[in-house]
């Protein structure tokens, strides 16, 4: 523990400030007392992952059939699996708040319900998730979309992984380090970790308008460089009153920044979206959230219309994880790259909901190579391409590690992979850590994102981090309570 010391005036410094600043905050995941807001709630369970009625689906996996699909580059299985997963996620619960039903992955915790757990709190999941900025916009870059929200969440056996072990515990973490670790424990196989990302129309502020505008991916770019979404240029209408049939079109503007006026062809349902109805608990974390971001479009009400544009999901049913991520497609049978229609046409229909096969998936169980080893030097490879176009397609080459973001391929050749369309969630994953040096600081990781390119688990870059087993959401939700006690102790 000696080699933390040195950081010492650092951080007491760091957390004298932290005194100064924070004397009326809301804990952590607190919600409002009596006297403060009046909500009505309504109590929510964390859901386990349903068992499904899929031909060839389990989960979890057992790891040795798909590491075979892996190193045989079985594709369709691959596809099958992480659909099946989808399907899972978006099955309909018992429980509602007001007059929706919950969806499985609705149910799941958060990590600051996890931290609140923690800190001996009781954890009061009375609605769905509070929508947050994605921390993947202030790691290592300034924010690429600001229209965009998240609510990361954990699977049941996930989330009491986190808890009994208390891995968001900036103390737990420098406990691991001072044992000389290099990881942290490994997650359960039945773990799964989710990302959704969301938008919000404007509903209640907007008179009588029933049908809103919103951008849609319109494929990756060729360039090496970001493709944010006010580039695209690529968008359709949702209507609010469910009287559309949008045909799998979308407009398209290259010369404006405005979309055109919305058609039969380009207007969607709202049915054909998973979504909500903020209520008045969502409206207020929502304006707390982002009331002070200057670049904030709205002021949120209840009764605005929340839908799912896309989500991160991964599974901890072998060693690397599995990784998919999903984002909703005008057409979902023919859908762009990173998705395609062989991956689409492996949707279980029957398993789906309406809004739920609306969505494109893109897979990613391995970096580069199907057999490339877990740890290991040369390996060569060819692009595997897995991203969420809402989430990554906006970074440019500034983003990453040119000298790591760098495909190898048998013929000797090199392809630079250091932009959002061409990165690798299972690449950018392994790069999860913190430096034990740093931790209190703004910028407790010594790790940087990388494009699609192999990374060994034994690679140097890692000297002097604790890998945190792929999971970028401890680092972005590490609690400092008590650790300015303890480095005065140790």
């Amino acid at each position: 523990m000696r080699k933390y010391i040195s950081n010492l005036p650092v951080l007491l410094l760091f957390f004298a400030l932290i005194a100064c600043s924070s004397g009326n905050e809301e804990p952590l995941g607190d919600k409002p007392t009596s006297s403060e807001l009046t909500f009505e709630y309504d109590k929510v369970t964390p859901v386990d992952f349903p068992s499904l009625n899929i031909p060839g689906f389990e989960f979890p996996m057992d790891s040795t059939l798909l590491n075979q699909w892996i190193a045989e580059d079985d594709s369709i299985n691959i596809y099958k699996h992480g659909w099946g997963i989808w399907a899972g996620l978006t099955a309909p619960t018992n429980q509602k708040v007001g007059e929706k039903t919950l969806l499985v992955y609705e149910t799941w915790l958060t990590p600051e319900e996890m931290i609140d757990s923690l800190k001996n709190q009781p954890i009061k999941r009375s609605n769905r998730a509070n929508l947050n900025k994605p921390n993947q916009f202030t790691h290592f870059v300034s924010t690429v979309n600001d229209s965009i929200h998240e609510s990361v969440a954990y699977s049941p056996a996930a989330s009491n992984y986190a808890i009994e072990e208390k891995i968001f515990l900036a103390t737990t973490l420098l406990g691991y380090a001072e044992e000389g670790r290099n990881s942290i424990p490994d997650f359960p196989n039945d773990a799964i970790t989710i990302k959704p990302v969301f938008k919000v129309l404007p509903v209640s502020s907007s008179g009588d308008q029933t049908k809103f505008a919103i951008s849609v991916w319109p494929g990756p770019i060729d360039s090496l460089a970001g493709f944010p979404e006010k580039d695209w240029h690529s968008s359709v209408y949702i209507d609010i009153t469910n009287q559309s049939n949008g045909n799998g079109s979308r407009a398209i503007y290259p010369d404006s920044n405005t979309p055109p006026a919305p058609t039969d062809s380009t207007t969607y349902n709202l049915n054909d979206f998973i979504h909500y109805k903020m209520n008045k608990e969502d409206a207020h974390y929502f304006n707390k959230e982002f009331s002070e971001n200057a670049s904030n479009r709205m002021t949120a009400k209840p009764g605005d219309v929340v839908i799912l544009v896309g989500m991160h999901v991964t599974t901890k049913e072998n060693k690397r994880w599995t990784w998919q991520t999903f984002w909703w497609a005008p057409d979902a049978n023919k859908p762009l790259a990173p998705s395609s229609k062989t991956i689409a046409d492996q949707r279980p229909m029957d398993a789906l909901s309406r809004a739920a096969s609306h969505y494109a998936m893109s897979t990613a169980y391995y970096m580069v190579n199907p057999q490339e080893p877990y740890s290991g030097e040369n390996v060569t490879g060819t692009p595997n391409y897995a991203f969420n176009p809402y989430l990554e397609s906006g970074f440019g080459p500034n983003v990453f590690n040119d000298k790591i973001s760098v495909i190898n391929t048998s013929a000797g050749n090199s392809i630079s992979t250091s932009a959002g369309v061409r990165t690798n969630c299972m690449s950018c994953h392994a790069m999860a850590t913190i430096n034990p040096d740093s931790l209190g600081s703004g910028s407790n990781s010594g790790t940087p994102y990388v494009g699609d390119s192999y990374v060994s688990l034994s690679d140097t870059i890692f000297e002097g981090q604790l890998k945190l087993d792929f999971a970028w959401s401890i680092q972005g939700n590490i609690d400092t309570t008590g650790l300015k006690a303890y480095l005065e102790e140790n």
